[in-house]
């Protein structure tokens, strides 16, 4: 029996064990930024180290990679696209290529999108990753709550501290 690298990933971590570092490489999400370098900086110094980021300068670039290779993240810095093509266009052109995928906005002005992107501020990293990396958000506040609780739970009760069975 053979299973995907994904599904094994997904396993693990549904039950609490750790994922061995290749196979959680291998499961990683790919994203594409489509903005300028500074967007792209921004956003790998947002995700860190290990992710993979493609970027495209212009955003027919962009289009040409979701048919060939399509990501699982769209990243779009719309003040940098605005000027070159629709930005409610380019939306729709990437989900119709991947129906399957994130797609985030970023943009400090309120503009009007479609329903399936999330908007997030120009230079908010904490939010960006929070938004596309929820389980690194966790992990950082999971020792905080674990903390917290330790002295205020119960010990566990057996069933058969509790007297007969009838």
């Amino acid at each position: 029996m053979r299973f995907k690298a994904a599904d094994v990933a997904e396993f693990l971590r549904a039950w609490g064990y750790s994922v061995p570092r290749e196979l959680a490489k291998a499961t990683s999400k790919s994203m594409m930024v489509i903005g300028t370098k500074d967007t792209m900086t921004h956003a790998a110094r947002s995700l860190g180290e290990g992710v993979p980021i493609r970027h495209a300068s212009h955003p027919y670039d962009a289009l040409i990679f979701a048919g060939a290779d399509p990501a699982d993240v769209y990243i779009i810095d719309v003040r940098a696209v605005s000027s070159d093509v629709d930005v409610t266009s380019l939306f729709e052109a990437l989900h119709r290529a991947n129906s399957q995928g994130t797609f985030v906005a970023l943009s400090d002005e309120p503009i009007s999108l479609p329903t399936f992107v999330g908007r997030i501020g120009r230079n908010d990293a904490q939010q960006l990753k929070a938004f596309l990396m929820p389980e690194a958000a966790a992990q950082a506040g999971a020792p905080l709550q674990a903390a917290a609780g330790a002295g205020s739970e119960e010990p566990p009760r057996s069933l058969a501290a509790g007297g007969s069975s009838r």
